[in-house]
């Protein structure tokens, strides 16, 4: 069964109806460099199980098929077992989808964000022209941009933050 999707692309945000995918699925606009064309997607996304589904849901739209590089992270936070006392376990994944090293940096762009409870993919049609450095800074801007539009970024929870050692008296901020 191939899920429905309603698509309201002037709103950047895409909704699938209740058997396919039960969260919204938010879009950044579609950047373009040098003939490539890059786009994000990013949801809530309670359990690392769950994701196959995503990818399924999400990767039904025609449009997505056909992007040459399909790369994605997610980080979920899962209570530990009844009979341990510790806190919620982290569980992250991610994949390059044929750009090199580009899951370990949207990993790392989850992690510097807050986000959790959240899947980011990012998707890139190959124009023909190498990019550089500068994929880093497109996929980067359309998947933070994603991220803003679903308001993910910032949803770690406040006793899981690493604190910051604290300046000392007449320090400036950087």
């Amino acid at each position: 069964m191939v899920p429905s999707v309603l698509s309201f692309p002037f709103l950047n945000v895409v909704f699938l109806d209740s058997s396919s995918w039960p969260y919204p699925i938010y879009a950044s606009e579609r950047l373009h460099d040098r003939k490539s064309i890059f786009v994000a997607h990013a949801s809530r996304l309670p359990s690392d199980s769950l994701f196959p589904l995503f990818l399924e849901v999400l990767t039904a739209s025609p449009k997505l098929k056909k992007a040459t590089h399909c790369m994605y992270a997610y980080r979920t936070s899962e209570p530990q077992s009844s009979t341990s006392h510790s806190k919620s376990k982290l569980v992250t994944g991610q994949h390059d989808g044929g750009e090199s090293g580009s899951g370990n940096h949207l990993a790392r762009l989850l992690d510097v964000t807050g986000c959790e409870n959240t899947v980011v993919v990012c998707s890139r049609w190959y124009g023909g022209v190498q990019l550089g450095g500068d994929r880093w800074r497109r996929i980067t801007h359309v998947a933070k941009e994603a991220l803003d539009k679903g308001g993910f970024c910032g949803m770690r929870h406040e006793a899981d933050r690493v604190s910051e050692r604290p300046k000392k008296k007449g320090q400036k901020k950087k």
